[in-house]
């Protein structure tokens, strides 16, 4: 099911991640991609991507806005399956930055930076650290 939408352009990625947040409008998601970026993605690049997502219903026409712009939001079906995506980003984040993380010596928290040391050992805070 989640292999249904092709998100292999951070503009999809954007797309879906901004539509999780609330409706939107086309025009609406190309600017606040470029907010996010700094880069302006094409009309090209937003709308076929918008049509897809209709299609598979994974998104719906919600409302009508100012002059008839059509305002998307996520269906339920549209839901899981950005559910399922983020889950397969975070196992794969995870994967990239699991070499850099420690866990606490005292509660055994996980901790990926800021972490207190004291005595060779590293802590999550120092309540942890005068808990040994």
């Amino acid at each position: 099911m989640a292999r249904e939408i092709d998100l292999s352009n951070v503009n999809r990625v954007y797309t879906l991640l901004l539509l999780k947040s609330g409706p939107r409008h086309g025009y609406g998601i190309i600017s606040d991609i470029e907010d996010i970026t700094g880069e302006r993605p094409t009309t090209s690049h937003i709308y076929p991507f918008i049509e897809k997502l209709l299609d598979k219903e994974i998104i719906e026409v919600v409302e009508k806005g100012d002059r008839g712009k059509k305002i998307y939001g996520l269906t339920s079906h549209g839901e899981e399956i950005i559910e399922q995506q983020l889950d397969s980003f975070s196992e794969i984040m995870y994967a990239a930055i699991e070499d850099r993380i420690e866990e606490c010596s005292h509660c055994s928290c996980k901790i990926y930076e800021g972490g207190y040391e004291e005595d060779g050992k590293v802590y999550c805070c120092e309540h942890c650290a005068r808990s040994k």
